[in-house]
């Protein structure tokens, strides 16, 4: 009823990146061939915790995690695991086998240990942040600027939580006098932290029922976000460069769908005559010079060589240059050889 001045709901990440408020992802999609969801069953709209536990908590599946966060980290990097277990994991693998100075946090953990870890993270003397859900919420350190959402998901809120830790602009970029959208986008830009990345695990099928980076950036059916996600699996794109290429592939759909109903519409048989000649092979089954069609132009423009006079044969072998002089000259052994046998 008009009672408030302004509306502050409804304004989505694409709106705030948009209008300068936020930073630009580049998005990956990066595949877990051994993580298999299809007996994980869906409740309350997500995965059931202990089913998709027991599934990530597998060797193979904590070893591939460590080699996506090795290879794609850049900057703080924070990874999200499903379980406390895979988190010890993912940290001790990533500590002991990867070389890389990681820390983690986790609901149970002692406070004292847990600042510490944090610290660690925030000063720069650990390189990656495992955790299980403690940092989705309320953790606020704008320079991270990777995310390994190690955890898949079919939860938006869920989604929107983790990915809401590296969105944030380093202090002072945007909070500026006379502060304007496209100024903000230009210092984000310039900025130390002109992107972030973030990067789905998904399960080696890619599964289309997971919320990632493409269900939030693109608009359109399955087969648009498909086509999108196998090629956010190839290399890290930007949200701008999801949103064309998924226009491309939806027009490229839209124009498929089209011949296939014009093609569903058209009736009768086409009329014409067809138009065509013998070919003429030897005994090598290599085709006959006799069977090649004159170049030149005039009186005897079309005819094959074979059909053409001596005299013409002749006259060209002698007045003509290059590939053509080479065509007429066979053509006349040709003939010179089949009269001699």
């Amino acid at each position: 009823m008009n009672f408030y001045e302004e509306t502050l709901g409804g304004y989505d990440l694409a709106w705030a990146i948009q209008n300068g408020w936020a930073v630009p992802p580049l998005c990956k999609l990066s595949r877990v061939e051994s993580l298999d969801l299809s007996k994980v069953k869906v409740v309350g709209g997500d995965f059931a915790q202990e089913a998709l536990q027991r599934e990530l908590n597998k060797e193979a599946n904590l070893h591939r995690l460590c080699v996506i966060t090795a290879e794609e980290m850049e900057g703080p990097t924070v990874l999200f695991t499903g379980s406390v277990f895979a988190m010890h994991g993912a940290c001790d693998y990533l500590r002991n086998n990867y070389g890389i100075k990681a820390v983690k946090v986790w609901g149970t953990q002692p406070e004292d240990e847990r600042n510490e870890a944090i610290r660690q993270f925030k000063s720069g003397e650990a390189q990656v942040l495992c955790n299980c859900v403690v940092v989705a919420v309320g953790f606020d350190f704008p320079p991270t600027q990777t995310l390994i959402l190690g955890r898949p998901t079919k939860s938006r809120s869920f989604w929107l939580q983790c990915v809401g830790r590296a969105t944030r602009p380093l202090p002072g970029v945007v909070d500026y006098p006379g502060s304007d959208a496209p100024g903000r986008i230009a210092r984000i830009g310039a900025s130390g932290k002109p992107h972030f990345k973030i990067v789905d695990c998904t399960a080696g099928s890619l599964d289309h029922g997971l919320i990632t980076a493409v269900d939030m950036f693109v608009t359109g059916d399955k087969e648009v976000k498909e086509r999108v996600a196998k090629a956010a699996a190839e290399r890290p794109l930007s949200d701008e460069e999801l949103r064309e290429l998924a226009a491309k592939e939806a027009a490229k759909i839209a124009a498929a769908k089209q011949i296939e109903e014009m093609r569903r519409n058209t009736h009768g048989q086409a009329a014409g005559r067809v138009v065509g000649q013998h070919v003429d092979l030897s005994e090598r089954s290599i085709r006959s010079v006799g069977t090649y069609t004159n170049p030149l132009k005039g009186k005897y423009a079309g005819y094959k060589l074979g059909a053409l006079p001596g005299f013409y044969v002749d006259w060209a072998a002698s007045n003509t240059k290059g590939w053509i002089r080479a065509l007429f000259i066979k053509e006349r052994a040709r003939r010179h050889a089949k009269q001699t046998a």
